[in-house]
């Protein structure tokens, strides 16, 4: 049953007389499909327990906030998780501007995403491929906030994202970051953690959490 959850079918060839676009709408729509039973094998940080449907962070409305950061490359296809109900909770999607589109007047990108707070309130944040350049500002003020960071770009594990989507044999599959899931205290189901293709124990952020400072009576 598991299983059947997640082995979806995805042509990577467009159909005769398909756009691009409408090609990675339905990419897009396979990779809703999968935040969207991601969230019935995730419990703890913003979730609460598998049991427990309102969540230790409840939203007093049930609602479940799916962020979506950057520039999607289907708006219409993430967009396809709202209104859906998981654990008695609707969904609700929420789009932020990537960091490359917050530039200022000298076009420098800011060091923080102005609307950190806001972010801080998602149950899920998608990563969008716009953002794997700014992945080390964007990822580790997120990694205590219980939030699932989802992404599907490569490097996306390493850099501190949770689960990461990718493309193997013409089919959506997933990795996942048991150091991240850690940090964001959230537990994976052993059920889904047997379906991913690779799952890693370690990432950077993990290992500058590690580094010693300097000693003390010395300069840094």
């Amino acid at each position: 049953m598991v299983l059947g959850l997640f082995v979806l079918s995805l042509p990577l060839s467009q159909a005769r007389g398909e756009t691009a676009q409408a090609a990675l709408d339905r990419e897009y729509q396979v990779k809703a499909a999968f935040v969207y039973n991601f969230l019935k094998f995730v419990a703890g940080g913003r979730f609460g327990s598998i049991d427990d449907k309102g969540g230790s962070d409840a939203d007093p409305n049930g609602v479940i906030w799916v962020g979506i950061i950057g520039r999607a490359p289907s708006k219409e296809g993430l967009a396809s998780l709202r209104g859906k109900v998981v654990r008695d909770k609707r969904i609700e999607v929420r789009s932020f501007e990537g960091l490359e589109d917050l530039k200022d007047g000298e076009r420098k990108i800011p060091e923080q995403h102005p609307r950190m707070n806001e972010l801080r309130k998602c149950h899920v944040l998608f990563v969008c491929p716009s953002e794997k350049p700014f992945l080390s500002r964007l990822l580790p003020p997120l990694q205590k906030d219980g939030l699932l960071l989802v992404g599907d770009t490569p490097g996306f594990l390493e850099a501190g994202g949770v689960i990461n989507l990718v493309i193997e044999d013409k089919k959506v599959r997933f990795e996942i970051n048991l150091a991240a899931a850690a940090r964001e205290e959230l537990q994976i189901r052993s059920s889904l953690l047997r379906l991913a293709i690779r799952t890693v124990e370690h990432d950077s952020l993990e290992k500058q959490d590690h580094e010693p400072g300097p000693a003390p009576g010395k300069n840094p």
